[in-house]
């Protein structure tokens, strides 16, 4: 148990890094003050500009991809428990990401986060969350809908291989392997309620690649 609080620790530590947060800072601004309020890269790019939601992006990956890689690497010879471990830092990065301690546990969903954490479990899977989440958010335009179905295929998945037993862990730990591989993208689909309102409504905001922002932060 020590170990998975070290990892869930260290993986909090990461997450709590928020770079849209800090991007609007060195602008000048809250950026939890506009938009939707939220500290990840689709806010950041409607409030920024399209330059700020892509770093934003960059950064957010890259805070779960190193640490999430790095426990990997460090269980290099624990086959058994080296993907748990790996979730277990996960779990840190989207909490970190999610509710920063510093700012009042207000954050972002964990969307861009989980990419960094899927090209540490496995490309391949990594690959087909970006794939389906490109397909929807071409087709619709709604980042929101295309991140809570690109999660809720992360959960079919996760209990098609529970059921299968194909799971990357022992089968003692497929349990614990399962419990939190559901529980990382039903917490971004409840992150999300407020969009699921939106878009039942008709008032979801479309994504604009070309965004330049909004007039806030430093002249």
């Amino acid at each position: 148990m020590m170990a998975r609080a070290l990892c869930l620790l260290i993986g909090y530590l990461f997450g709590s890094l928020q770079t849209g947060y800090i991007m609007s800072r060195l602008r000048g601004f809250d950026i939890r003050s506009y938009g939707s309020h939220s500290t990840g890269a689709t806010n950041s790019l409607r409030v920024m500009g399209t330059g700020a939601g892509a770093a934003v992006l960059l950064g957010d990956a890259l805070k779960a991809l190193i640490p999430c890689f790095a426990v990997r690497l460090f269980y290099g010879g624990r086959g058994d428990i080296q993907m748990l471990m790996l979730l277990w830092t996960a779990c840190g990065v989207i909490l970190g990401h999610d509710y920063p301690f510093y700012l009042g546990f207000r954050g972002g969903k964990g969307v861009a986060s989980t990419v960094g954490v899927l090209l540490a479990l496995d490309v391949r899977l990594a690959l087909l969350w970006c794939g389906l989440f490109l397909v929807v958010v071409l087709v619709s335009r709604f980042v929101s809908l295309a991140s809570m179905l690109s999660m809720l295929l992360l959960i079919v998945l996760c209990i098609g291989g529970r059921l299968q037993g194909a799971l990357p862990t022992a089968d003692h730990c497929a349990s614990e392997f399962m419990a939190l591989g559901i529980f990382l993208p039903s917490l971004s689909i409840w992150r999300h309620r407020s969009n699921i309102g939106r878009l039942c409504k008709g008032t979801e905001s479309r994504l604009n690649l070309r965004s330049k922002g909004m007039h806030v932060g430093k002249k």
